[in-house]
């Protein structure tokens, strides 16, 4: 199965990426915060057969540090005016030294910047992922590394 073009990606406290990453198996994220738009990509990931991946940033300055693919998410209203969100995942992989930089991911351009880019051959232009973008998730385009992670992936029969 490939990776899906675009991922999320999130930050998390020490202790809560600990507590993620000595789980058993995959991993359950919880957040206080609707994600009704990441369960869309899901959706969009899922109908192409695709992955969706997440990654996780952690620390002062925050870096990347672990990332996996999402399996699910579920988001409830228990009372008004409250969300919770549970995000399911498959087991957390470390992210190589030269991908922990927030600015290493790109956040996913406008359908309108895209459209544009291939219709009317505008120069691409791309705005890093910064701190202030990683609460609750953002949006961004899926690294290289891990695209090349989910071709491997494929062409061994493990997709």
């Amino acid at each position: 199965m490939t990776a899906y073009p675009y991922c999320i990606c999130t930050s998390v406290g020490v202790k809560s990426l600990q507590a993620l990453l000595e789980a058993s198996a995959d991993g359950n994220y919880k957040d206080e915060h609707p994600w009704l738009v990441a369960r869309d990509f899901l959706d969009a990931a899922n109908e192409r057969s695709a992955r969706l991946p997440i990654l996780f940033a952690t620390g002062q300055p925050s870096e990347f540090s672990h990332w996996g693919y999402i399996q699910a998410i579920d988001v409830f209203q228990p009372h008004r005016g409250q969300w919770e969100t549970r995000c399911g995942f498959s087991p957390l992989v470390a992210v190589n030294p030269i991908w922990t930089g927030l600015d290493s991911v790109f956040l996913k351009p406008s359908a309108e910047q895209l459209r544009r880019e291939e219709l009317e051959n505008i120069h691409q232009h791309r705005y890093a992922l910064s701190e202030g973008e990683l609460h609750p998730y953002a949006i961004c385009e899926t690294p290289p590394f891990i695209l090349a992670e989910a071709m491997a992936s494929d062409s061994d029969g493990l997709g």
